[in-house]
């Protein structure tokens, strides 16, 4: 036993020794293992802020130009699109309506507006009616004129007419006297016709004289319309209306009387129509340009053509607050061709700068100590002083700021 102590005695330094071995190893390879591990994640890491350094992305700088032009606020009122006012038109003398148009017809000169015991009244362009009955030659007047106007733009030869200042004479009938009153002792004596009355008259700027020619006119055109071809015009056998004019809508039927309401028609050109207030109608004149703005997001300019005098209330409006009418027709029409009626919004300048450097909004900086600076792409600061904002432009000015010159912009 004690030989076999020894042995055990002798065997525990070898087994230290073993064991002491054994945890170097082990601690060479751990370290081994962390240098490795440490080598690793540097080498991953490194890749990682390459990747990270190639994948920033570079933001370019947004720029614009300064530029040079007008630039102009504006005050926007409501308007609508349609044919403008309305004129009703009356029938005159004695008959029955025998004919009418269709609402939306648009009727032009020599065409025929309604008829009259199956006889066509047609329309006639002008000014002033035909107020008398044109049936001797050498009548004067600015209603022969009308006539000699229009049978001349329908084709008729119609000859030449006397200059301004020509005195011309008029067989009138002087009119005879009444017979004597038939009795039973005193015989009726059929009095004879007395002789024409001669009246001279000068022809003023704007009349005509019914001549021989112009007569013979009238008949050939009464023959084309089918009418009796007298060479005589009598009250009501033409309509007299300053332009073409489209039918709106009905106010008889056929088989009424002709001397009432007939029709209502209006213009056929398609205006827009505003009302607005007499401060601001005060600053609009004929020829003034606006903006419309279209159903559709786009816009269209425009031109006044009128301005209202008369003060009317809105239906539904305000009585203490009347309007004014302002008239206005689209520079291109086409773009509402196939639009008879709408609202719209139309825009005029309120106030204009003309020819100042102007800049998009989004390139204005606001400076902490106050007011506005362009930046330059170099990063400069350039002071500048504001103006009219409009329409995402801004007028500016300041020392350096020149036309054509770039500056920084967040858009």
């Amino acid at each position: 036993m004690p030989a076999g102590s020894a042995i055990s005695a002798a065997s525990r330094p070898s087994r230290s020794r073993s064991r002491r071995r054994l945890v170097g190893v082990v601690c060479v390879i751990a370290a081994l293992s962390v240098l490795g591990l440490g080598l690793g994640f540097a080498r991953w890491a490194g890749r990682a802020a390459a990747a990270d350094q190639r994948a920033e992305p570079v933001t370019p700088t947004a720029t614009t130009t300064v530029t040079r032009g007008d630039i102009s606020t504006a005050r926007t009122i409501s308007g609508t699109l349609g044919y403008g006012a309305t004129r009703v038109i009356t029938g005159s003398g004695n008959g029955v309506i025998t004919w009418l148009p269709a609402a939306g017809t648009t009727i032009t000169r020599g065409q025929r507006v309604y008829a009259v015991n199956d006889q066509a009244v047609p329309l006639f362009y002008g000014r002033i009616p035909l107020f008398r009955d044109l049936d001797t030659r050498g009548t004067v007047g600015r209603d022969v004129r009308m006539v000699f106007n229009n049978l001349r733009a329908l084709g008729y030869a119609v000859g030449g007419q006397p200059s301004p200042g020509t005195a011309v004479t008029t067989d009138a009938p002087a009119g005879a006297p009444s017979p004597a009153a038939p009795t039973d002792k005193v015989p009726t004596i059929t009095q004879p016709h007395p002789p024409s009355k001669v009246i001279t008259r000068t022809v003023h700027d704007g009349e005509a004289v019914l001549t021989a020619a112009l007569i013979t006119a009238i008949k050939a055109w009464q023959r084309h319309l089918e009418l009796p071809a007298s060479g005589e015009l009598t009250v009501g056998s033409v309509l007299v209306l300053p332009a073409a004019v489209r039918v709106s809508a009905l106010s008889a039927q056929v088989g009424a009387p002709a001397s009432g309401e007939l029709l209502s028609a209006t213009s056929t050109s398609k205006v827009i129509t505003a009302l607005a207030d007499q401060s601001e109608a005060a600053a609009v004149d004929n020829g003034d340009h606006a903006t419309v703005a279209l159903s559709d997001g786009t816009t269209a300019p425009a031109t006044v053509t009128s301005v209202g005098t008369a003060l009317q209330t809105p239906d539904g409006g305000d009585p203490s607050n009347p309007k004014l009418t302002i008239t206005l027709v689209l520079d291109q029409p086409s773009k509402l061709k196939l639009v008879d009626s709408a609202d719209l919004q139309v825009s005029f300048a309120a106030q204009t700068h003309k020819q100042v450097l102007t800049v998009p909004i989004s390139a204005l900086l606001a400076l902490q100590e106050g007011g506005y600076a362009l930046q330059t792409p170099a990063g400069a600061l350039i002071a500048v002083k504001t103006g009219i904002f409009a329409d995402g432009q801004v007028e500016v000015s300041g020392t350096g700021v020149d036309e054509g010159m770039t500056v920084v912009t967040t858009s």
